[in-house]
């Protein structure tokens, strides 16, 4: 994915509340045709420069870029308000979605380029947790966004297909795989979801330490059963009057009760 991020504009930041868009992705459009495909790229980086300085203007007075993303013609991946943010995108999604623009207006189609960009997006977000929906803005709230032409497109599943030099749809590495978050029951307040591969090397430890107790508590146990067998026995030598068998019993009765605690490490945030 050619992602270009915000450092790139010179913007900082972004002052956009939190959030953790989980839901899917949201498709949008600009209101009128931009010709973007027919200029060089730099006329797409002054386009997003544009569209920020409209959005936090006195028309709008936004904390930032309205959009997530933002998808150019030519391919490139635009970060907006970026992950972990609530956007002023689609009403009713703005926290539960993540936004991409394709930059882009109403009569014009998207580019083979621009429709590979907004797929590897969307797989690299399943990455960070993300679902697997797509919608269009018009799923949200009455509008024409994102157009006739984008939306039949959300509907036909055309950005759900597999990025350009994938094998298969949602082909992600294996390094995406293992940094795929998951929520725990472990996790803390503040870091609720671990990565799959932290998961697995915690657990393979937990499980490891928990067979050395295991193997430390049978042997104490054994070293015990021989002594108490010890100790019937010469209890029996003095004394032939002594029931050995209602001996052993009160004391097998008496080992079952006790109440063992195995001693584990608490888990720890990766």
């Amino acid at each position: 994915m050619k992602l270009v991020n915000r450092g790139a504009f010179g913007w900082g930041t972004s002052a956009a509340s939190a959030a953790r868009p989980r839901e899917g992705l949201v498709i949008h459009y600009d209101g009128s045709n931009q010709g973007l495909a027919g200029k060089a790229h730099s006329a797409c980086v002054t386009y997003w420069q544009n569209t920020r300085k409209f959005h936090m203007g006195a028309n709008r007075g936004w904390a930032d870029i309205g959009y997530s993303f933002g998808c150019c013609p030519h391919g490139y991946v635009f970060e907006g308000r970026g992950l972990d943010r609530v956007q002023a995108a689609q009403p009713g999604g703005n926290s539960s979605h993540y936004s991409v623009t394709l930059m882009s207006g109403p009569g014009e189609d998207p580019t083979a380029a621009q429709v590979d960009a907004v797929r590897q997006l969307r797989a690299w977000l399943m990455s960070k947790g993300m679902g697997a929906a797509v919608k269009g803005h018009r799923d949200f709230f009455s509008t024409s966004c994102p157009g006739d032409r984008l939306y039949a497109l959300v509907r036909n599943g055309t950005f759900t297909g597999s990025p350009a030099g994938s094998t298969k749809e949602n082909d992600v590495s294996a390094k995406e795989l293992w940094q795929h978050e998951l929520k725990v029951p472990f996790g803390s307040p503040e870091n609720p979801e671990w990565q799959a591969g932290n998961i697995l090397v915690n657990t393979a430890k937990w499980t490891h330490e928990a067979r050395g107790v295991l193997a430390g508590l049978g042997a104490k146990l054994d070293a015990q059963g021989v002594a108490i067998k010890a100790l019937v026995e010469v209890i029996a030598s003095r004394d032939d009057e002594i029931d050995v068998n209602a001996l052993v019993e009160r004391i097998e009765a008496a080992i079952e009760g006790i109440t063992v605690r195995l001693e584990v490490s608490s888990p720890t945030a990766p």
